[in-house]
């Protein structure tokens, strides 16, 4: 998704970005979910909830970059 919002012109650019934004927090809340029922274990949930959160900062970022231009 964000390889495709990359390559979107910029009038379709916020809607894609808007979507994997999206996708990102319904993947912490999965992530999050696995954790409470001993699906993973801390270790991987710590390490890829701190990856998923990296990721929100980026999208968040570039979202906020594409609306000032």
């Amino acid at each position: 998704m964000l390889v495709e919002a990359a390559f979107n012109r910029k009038d379709t650019k916020m809607k894609t970005l808007e979507v994997a934004r999206v996708h990102a927090e319904v993947l912490k809340h999965l992530i999050r979910t696995e954790h409470e029922l001993n699906v993973i274990d801390e270790k991987i949930y710590l390490r890829l909830a701190k990856d998923l959160v990296e990721i929100s900062k980026m999208i968040n970022g570039w979202i906020s970059y594409a609306m000032k231009s």
